[in-house]
């Protein structure tokens, strides 16, 4: 031995020298992995890892799942390992003690187009210029002011809505809502962002046009999103192609927003900032990833909204009645009689407990995090189960019903707490919270005033089909279908 070592270059001796160094780094690494305490997880398969047990309702899926793994729990779908949330008390654990640490939005490969350049602000990392973003949404359009703001625009489109379900009266015809639905939101917020003075026909059926290839491209098989070292294979198949199509259109439905914008709107500031360099802004990323998100979540509640009404004749009634208590014999609905109209804003809420748009994704920070006993690693992709958070019968007597009373007893409100987050939670939540609200509101009050529902196609209200599609949202199956009736 001593022979070898004295023949040895220096190089080999280095070796000899740190290999005790070695030994002790591996047992160290050995110790610590066995003393991390991980969330459970359900047995997963090679390759596909729990795929397998997704189905075609993911938050439904994720909720069965949890109820045997607990609130905290890991699941692999392909190579990419998430945290899912599944209860009342785990999501306010994470709100309240680590806000930050989950304030981050994790990247997905099927919706990467809509990031731009990466300084847009439903996806860009928390923290300055995600501030600032939030700011200049807030002060142009999001805010209580902003919603006073465009008081009349919405009038506007509200009656525009009135007169068509009021030509569907007059012929005694059926009517999709949902397309009804979908048409005068996606109006109202086109003429918001760019404080269009005039109605956006046009570029509406544009953007619900491409809405449809959206949700269908949505509800693919992305293998990058499961396996990224498989990214090549959505080149080959196409999907990639497709995607890049896709968001091409939206891409020129936006620059056409930005071209007949009116100053001092929305858009218009975010052109002059990011003109002045003040900031990186790509103006066009902010538009399309807030406009998606406010036109799909507001319409798709609206559609949930007036679903559960129509199954639930009583609740229906009740509303009805209230809305003509306050209202009377008035030709015109005021903010200030809506804001009397206290069953009105149950129905909402209920609707928004039972319905979430879907499953709210977000990613741990840089560091090693302690939630619920557990350990979480790094840069961890989470899933927030709304669905299971918002049923969770520690804080919910019957759940799974359709009880808008409940809110009369309890007051919660819309910003997170006590089992209740339909807009998201921590400073990531939504901010479109009040201008949402108020469209909700102001289109059920209307609808509610002046029509009668009678099913399509002679059934039973309580016979309304309520499956659900998960696709970008949590939405309806079958289109929403009904017979207006003018009251008198």
């Amino acid at each position: 031995m001593e022979h070898i070592i004295s023949n040895s270059n220096p190089f080999v001796l280095s070796l000899f020298a740190l290999l005790p160094l070695f030994i002790f780094a591996l047992i160290k690494k050995n110790i610590k992995s066995r003393k991390l305490n991980l969330p459970p997880s359900p047995p997963k398969l090679p390759f596909i890892g729990n795929l397998h047990q997704l189905g075609n309702l993911p938050h439904k899926s994720l909720h069965d799942l949890s109820l045997k793994y607990g609130p905290f729990m890991l699941v692999n779908f392909g190579a990419t390992r998430y945290l899912v949330v599944s209860s009342a008390d785990a999501l306010e654990e994470i709100s309240k003690n680590h806000d930050i640490d989950f304030s981050n939005r994790p990247a997905i490969t099927s919706l990467h187009p809509l990031k731009g350049n990466g300084q847009d602000m439903v996806y860009h990392p928390y923290g300055d210029h995600w501030k600032q973003l939030r700011k200049v949404g807030a002060l142009h359009l999001l805010n209580k002011n902003a919603v006073n703001r465009f008081q009349t625009l919405r009038n506007e489109e509200i009656s525009s809505m009135l007169k068509t379900v009021n030509g569907s009266n007059v012929k005694g015809e059926d009517i999709d809502m949902t397309d009804i639905f979908n048409t005068v939101v996606s109006n109202v917020f086109l003429r918001s962002y760019t404080g269009s003075y005039k109605r956006e026909e046009n570029t509406t059926k544009k953007f619900l046009d491409w809405d449809v290839k959206f949700k269908k491209l949505m509800g693919s098989f992305c293998v990058a999103d499961l396996f990224s070292s498989l990214a090549w294979v959505d080149r080959v198949t196409g999907f990639t192609t497709l995607l890049n199509s896709t968001y091409a259109e939206l891409d020129g439905i936006m620059e056409k927003l930005i071209n007949d914008r009116e100053k001092e709107s929305y858009v218009d500031v975010l052109v002059r900032l990011r003109d002045i360099n003040k900031f990186d802004y790509d103006v066009k990323a902010i538009m399309k990833g807030t406009f998606v998100a406010a036109v799909e979540s507001v319409a798709l509640e609206l559609e949930w909204l007036f679903s559960e009404l129509i199954k639930h004749p009583n609740v229906l009634k009740k509303a009805q009645d209230e809305v003509k208590r306050v209202v009377g014999t008035k030709s015109e609905i005021t903010t200030n009689e809506i804001e009397q109209m206290h069953y009105l804003r149950c129905i909402i809420k209920e609707t928004l407990r039972l319905h979430p748009p879907g499953i709210v994704p977000r990613q741990t920070s840089s560091k090693w995090i302690k939630v619920g006993g557990y350990d979480i690693p790094p840069y961890t992709k989470v899933l927030v189960n709304l669905f299971a958070v918002q049923r969770d019968p520690k804080h919910w007597e019957k759940p799974d019903d359709f009880i808008p009373e409940r809110f009369m007893e309890k007051n919660i409100d819309f910003m997170g707490n006590q089992g209740y987050a339909p807009f998201g939670f921590g400073r990531r939540n939504c901010p479109g919270m009040a201008y949402g609200i108020a469209l909700l509101e102001e289109i059920i009050a209307h609808l509610l005033y002046r029509f009668d529902w009678k099913m399509h196609d002679g059934s039973k209200p309580e016979e309304l089909n309520m499956e659900e599609i998960s696709q970008f949202v949590v939405t309806r199956k079958f289109p929403l279908r009904l017979i207006p009736i003018l009251r008198v």
